[in-house]
């Protein structure tokens, strides 16, 4: 128990610093039930902030479905509707261009691979996500005299990506918490570009066998049009049916 609370004091010290400077905080929670041997239900609830925990970034909701294909691989396919909030920006005229509210749609299939030694579990994951973005316009100004114009039209799109992520994890002798590392690369299949990388580290925190919580501090190394990049603190809940 004693070196429990050395590693959980040292986490909390090493998140400490990037919260006092986090540029976003990720909120979710999750529940799981089993449906029958080896498949299982998820649906889940995520809201993030930004601007400095000051705004919001996006909010968005998840389904979908694990299947246990033996003691060490897991497959997953799930589909999460995003509603993000895009913030105003100027246009290469000088126009003004409002922030809206844009809906995307995405979907993914994930094959999980994990081995376990002593009491660390160490785990491969590949993920292929589709992310639709739907068409859409916003209102426009003139930048010299605040005169509107015709609204600016955000053309559909959509994007493949490919996701790998090496996590390690260890799990603490007669404690809840399980301290977890990992990386993840972000691939587009659009000639297989890297386009960023997650690195996180953090703990669950399992109550009892039906409820858990997640905390985590989590660097990305560059914007796009899915995370804003920097500093993130994330707290997620578990509920198991």
């Amino acid at each position: 128990m004693r070196k429990g609370r050395i590693i959980l004091l040292l986490a909390a010290l090493c998140m400490a610093a990037p919260l006092l400077r986090a540029q976003g905080l990720w909120t979710s929670a999750e529940m799981k039930f089993r449906m029958t041997k080896g498949l299982s239900g998820y649906v889940e609830g995520e809201y993030r902030t930004a601007d400095g925990l000051d705004g919001t970034e996006r909010w968005a909701a998840s389904a979908g479905l694990d299947y246990k294909l033996s003691r060490w691989l897991k497959m997953t396919a799930g589909y999460t509707y995003i509603h993000r909030h895009v913030e105003s920006r100027v246009t290469k005229k000088g126009n003004i261009v409002s922030d809206y509210w844009q809906p995307r749609h995405r979907a993914s299939f994930a094959l999980t691979g994990s081995y376990s030694w002593n009491r660390f579990t160490f785990s491969l994951r590949e993920r292929y996500q589709y992310t639709y973005r739907t068409e859409q316009t916003a209102a426009k100004w003139d930048g010299d005299d605040g005169s509107a114009k015709a609204d600016e039209l955000i053309e559909a799109s959509h994007k493949h990506v490919l996701r790998s992520r090496l996590k390690a994890e260890y799990d603490i002798r007669k404690s809840g918490f399980t301290p977890f590392a990992s990386c993840e690369l972000y691939n587009s299949l659009s000639g297989f570009t890297h386009e960023k990388t997650r690195w996180t580290v953090g703990t669950d925190y399992r109550f009892n066998k039906r409820h858990s919580v997640s905390v985590f501090y989590r660097y990305i190394d560059r914007s796009d049009d899915d995370d804003t990049g920097g500093h993130v603190i994330g707290v997620g809940y578990s509920f198991k049916l």
